[in-house]
């Protein structure tokens, strides 16, 4: 359901793992037509209504945020099983809708959260749980590009999302917000580029987002008292690297007599640069949908994981 850039990546993936009937809908003809000539055995699907009458085990959704709620609620009562893309709708009230129908039919809804499915992420929270870095103080997310610009949500809801889903699943708790500055630039109430702060524990987080930026960021860094760690996802040689480097005040009882220095000690050692195996997020993402569909599980991203990012987001209103 929706074939613009992503629907096209999805499509693209779904292709690529072998499925074979791969039914699409859009309401722009052009966009079907591209999809067509790319994807000769995909079937086109024009009326909306055609396609809520096919027979489906599962739909994927990834149109406009503002038309997610109204697609998703009639595929839900047809019957079927949903994965859309984050943000699932655009409030916590149309959210609990949604899950309430999923639940009375024993339907399931996916969100897009794509970064659960991202290997590097993976291993972070591997590296966190071993306790490698040491005490954690504090976490930066560096979300920026020139576009896509939202009409519909805010760069917050839009590319904030993904990092506070990555805060939460990487440290088992939710974020909460202490500070948030934004800015709108190209249309009132829809913030361009955004700041928030917040915390998990004595943790401190800042994630910065921006669709007016003239180069593509995206960066996680991870300040420990033992070591650091930096996620470039753009950096695809070595896009994790954890430094062996701190900075401590040496204890007052350590000095000599009459000797006093106001100086940190500065430590530098090597730095890591793991070999991870990984493969395309959207396509463990989309392996993971078409594996519930199976065995009619829960997905990783489950509408508790959305409702959790969505507690955090609605309070930045």
């Amino acid at each position: 359901m929706g074939v613009g850039y992503w629907g096209t990546n999805i499509v693209n993936v779904l292709h690529k793992i072998g499925v074979k009937n791969i039914y699409c809908h859009d309401n722009d003809i052009k966009n079907l037509k591209e999809l067509k000539k790319k994807f000769p055995k995909v079937k086109i699907i024009s009326e909306f209504k055609d396609f809520l009458n096919l027979n489906l085990k599962g739909v994927i959704i990834a149109v406009d945020t503002k038309l997610h709620f109204q697609i998703a609620k009639k595929c839900l009562n047809k019957g079927f099983n949903i994965f859309v893309e984050k943000p699932v709708t655009n409030s916590l009230k149309k959210l609990k809708i949604l899950d309430k129908i999923a639940k009375s039919k024993k339907l399931f809804i996916m969100s897009g959260y794509i970064y659960f499915y991202n290997d590097y992420v993976k291993y972070i929270k591997k590296v966190l749980k071993k306790n490698y870095l040491g005490k954690i103080y504090y976490v930066s997310c560096e979300r920026f590009n020139l576009g896509p610009v939202r009409n519909d949500i805010s760069a917050t809801w839009d590319l904030s999302s993904h990092d506070i889903s990555i805060c939460n699943y990487l440290f088992d708790k939710n974020l909460t917000i202490t500070n948030v500055h934004g800015y709108d630039f190209l249309k009132k109430n829809i913030n361009d580029i955004s700041t928030i702060s917040g915390k998990i524990k004595n943790i401190r987080f800042d994630i910065k987002s921006s669709w007016l930026n003239p180069e593509k960021i995206r960066k996680l860094v991870i300040i420990g008292k033992k070591r650091m760690l930096l996620f470039n996802e753009l950096d695809f040689k070595y896009p994790i690297k954890i430094y062996n480097k701190y900075a401590t005040y040496p204890k007052i009882y350590n000095f000599k007599k009459n000797f006093f220095t106001q100086k940190a000690n500065i430590y530098y050692g090597s730095t890591l640069k793991p070999k991870i195996k990984s493969r395309a997020p959207l396509e463990n993402e989309i392996n993971e949908f078409l594996n519930c569909l199976k065995s009619r599980r829960k997905p990783i991203t489950s509408t508790k994981i959305s409702m959790n990012v969505f507690k955090t987001l609605e309070k930045l209103n």
